[in-house]
């Protein structure tokens, strides 16, 4: 959906929305003191280790909001500007110095690299002096939400910025108030309202993180617990309505399962969870990839050495590495995951417990007469499959091309209309059949020429004999340069899994557009 008015003013007259507004207008010490609560927490257990006493002297939001009271700002560039300055020159905060354990001022800035880790006091010390110019970031851990929340509404979206970018990354935050900042001028929203919007109205269009009502699991995935963080002892203590954040893999879907390997002095698979969210990449959390877990299932341990001795999982990369590096993230395949339960099982595992590594069916006993028998009873429960719902695609979509010529792709994903500046995330060009090359080709340049024109990044060919994926290479799509699957191969999850991951809806539409649309 997109912004609609008559919703937002119903809402705003519901006790909650009251009170939500009330919040955010005239918060009161005790609203305050339970928003400020993680971020307190934050603050003080990084610093932990740098300084001798386990709390700061005065909270990092108090002195933000001191410090930029003293500035004057009076246009959204000038904001732009104060926060460039902060970052550059630092802000005084009080803390412990470890040698003499007397109070002494800290500048926090540009040389501390974790700037964009505490982005979330930053913004609300910066909202509580400048309201106006600064909203409060709260979807720490959360980056997910917000990416839901600007699809939904249609809000863009800069792509975030690599791990290594960590300047870019603190001012990754000037491009998200930018944006919020003109969707709430444009609607007529003032400051306490957008925050109403975006931390009370807008959580009721996002995936709840529970592991209610999850899908099926399609892949398999390693997740790792260190020792010197306390994941061992989070771990082992956690029950079956435990939910936490944890360092994943981005190619995570919802429902997959994860694999929990804890490091020495452990040094074994200890249990297994469900991801409750897609994986993610957080531009404002140290680890930066991430997901949310639950639902354990302690299972019987299964050790580093047994994992080293077993003929298939011995070759796995991260088992020869000791679960180090990014390998320690990857994807399990169905094998190597059947292994692992059959080494559990041999140690008393109850195998019934288990979940099991699913990929839906694909109904090969169908009657396929024509080009609409692929798109009906292949094509479109694909996309069901993928994750995707009827408003994220358009059959037939009309395009201009060349001298006032209108064209029908079969299926364009992420579709914005717009005369003469039509776009497509991806399309689907269907086929009865595809038994020749010459009739391979002329399909490959019909799809090529709809996905030229659309700015697709992905592009497929579909038939009674498989799919055909190509991804623009070197700004082209090119005939040799795909990845092939027969409807047949879909049933196995590794296969299923490699397409979900290249056109899934996760992968085409999970990014918000860097456009308003």
């Amino acid at each position: 959906m997109r912004f609609n008015k008559f919703l937002w003013g119903n809402y705003c007259q519901t006790e909650r929305g009251k009170d939500a507004l009330q919040h955010y207008a005239n918060p009161t010490k005790a609203m305050l003191d339970n928003d400020l609560r993680q971020i307190k927490l934050l603050f003080n257990d990084e610093f932990r280790e740098q300084y001798a006493e386990p709390t700061i002297t005065g909270d990092i939001v108090d002195m933000v909001r001191t410090e930029a009271e003293k500035v004057t700002i009076s246009s959204p560039d000038q904001a732009e500007e104060a926060y460039i300055e902060f970052y550059k020159n630092g802000i005084p905060l009080r803390a412990p110095d470890k040698s003499s354990k007397i109070n002494e001022v800290f500048i926090f800035g540009a040389a501390e690299e974790e700037w964009y880790d505490y982005v979330a006091a930053i913004s609300l010390g910066l909202h509580q002096a400048h309201p106006e110019y600064f909203l409060p970031y709260d979807f720490r851990n959360h980056f997910h939400k917000l990416t839901e929340i600007h699809e939904e509404f249609g809000i863009p979206l800069a792509p975030a910025p690599s791990k290594g970018d960590k300047t870019g990354r603190a001012f990754y935050y000037l491009d998200i108030n930018a944006a919020w900042q003109e969707f709430r001028q444009l609607h007529g929203l003032s400051a306490f309202e957008m925050c109403a919007f975006l931390y009370d109205f807008a959580k009721e269009f996002v995936t709840p993180t529970d592991a209610n009502d999850l899908p099926l699991p399609t892949k398999a995935w390693m997740v790792t617990g260190g020792s010197g963080n306390g994941d061992i002892a989070t771990v082992e203590q956690a029950t079956r309505e435990s939910v936490f954040h944890w360092g994943a893999n981005s190619g995570v879907r919802r429902g997959d399962i994860l694999m929990m390997y804890l490091v020495k002095p452990k040094s074994c698979i200890h249990s297994i969870w469900r991801a409750t969210s897609d994986g993610f990449i957080d531009p404002f959390f140290h680890y930066h990839s991430i997901a949310w877990i639950a639902a354990p299932i302690k299972t019987m341990e299964v050790s580093l050495a047994t994992l080293k001795a077993h003929p298939l999982l011995s070759k796995k990369g991260a088992i020869r590495a000791n679960f180090q590096g990014p390998s320690s993230k990857a994807p399990l395949s169905f094998e190597e995951y059947q292994a692992i339960l059959d080494l559990m099982v041999a140690h008393g595992q109850d195998r019934a417990t288990l979940p099991v590594i699913q990929a839906p069916p694909v109904q090969l006993e169908i009657d396929l007469e024509n080009e609409r028998d692929v798109e009906i009873q292949l094509v479109e429960p694909l996309l069901a499959q993928l994750g995707y719902r009827d408003k994220d695609w358009i059959r037939q979509m009309p395009v201009r091309m060349g001298r006032g010529e209108r064209n029908y792709p079969d299926y364009a994903i992420g579709a914005v209309m717009g005369r003469g500046n039509e776009s497509a995330r991806m399309i689907i060009e269907s086929k009865y059949q595809l038994s020749s090359k010459r009739d391979f080709e002329e399909a490959f340049l019909q799809a090529k020429s709809y996905a030229m024109r659309l700015q697709c990044e992905v592009m497929a060919l579909a038939a009674r004999e498989g799919i055909w994926i190509f991804e623009k290479h070197k700004d082209a799509f090119q005939f040799d340069h795909h990845a092939y699957r027969g409807w047949g191969e879909l049933n196995h999850p590794d296969a299923f899994h490699e397409v979900l991951a290249t056109i899934g809806r996760q992968a085409i539409l999970g990014k918000p557009s860097t456009k308003a649309e």
